[in-house]
């Protein structure tokens, strides 16, 4: 499974605002920032990231998403200096692995788009309208 458009796109501009580290360390921290900003923007999605066992250390190149729990190797050659962003990586089962969750943070300082307006107008009256054409509907179809 590849990430969706939507994902990429912010790991896209996680990427712009704060470059791929060099080292193992620092791409693990840059992957924790990225996996708490992916649970900011996608909040249903269940975002986090894996490490092999409870007892190591997150990973340095993978976020994660829990359920199902698959996972995106998102740095190429992470911890050297010729190190790359792969948005088109393909999932990995990460069963056997254990989930790491991540508190939402908006690295990024999006702010969360506007609710829609309420509808304008007199909502009673339309309610009305579509009540009378649900009857003038039911008496056309009971004389089929």
């Amino acid at each position: 499974m590849k990430l969706s458009p939507a994902v990429q796109t912010v790991i896209a501009q996680f990427a712009t605002a704060f470059p791929i580290p060099y080292t193992d360390e620092a791409s693990r921290e840059w992957t924790h920032r990225l996996a708490e900003q992916l649970a900011f923007s996608f909040p249903t999605e269940g975002w986090g990231h894996k490490s092999a066992s409870p007892t190591r250390p997150h990973s340095a190149d993978v976020v994660a998403i829990k359920s199902p729990f698959l996972g995106w190797d998102l740095l190429v050659n992470g911890g050297s200096p010729v190190v790359t962003l792969n948005l088109n990586a393909d999932s990995i089962d990460l069963a056997g692995q254990t989930f790491e969750p991540v508190s939402p943070v908006n690295h990024l300082n999006f702010e969360p788009p506007e609710p829609p307006e309420p509808p304008t107008g007199d909502l009673e009256a339309r309610v009305e309208t579509l009540e009378a054409v649900v009857r003038d509907v039911a008496r056309i179809l009971s004389r089929l």
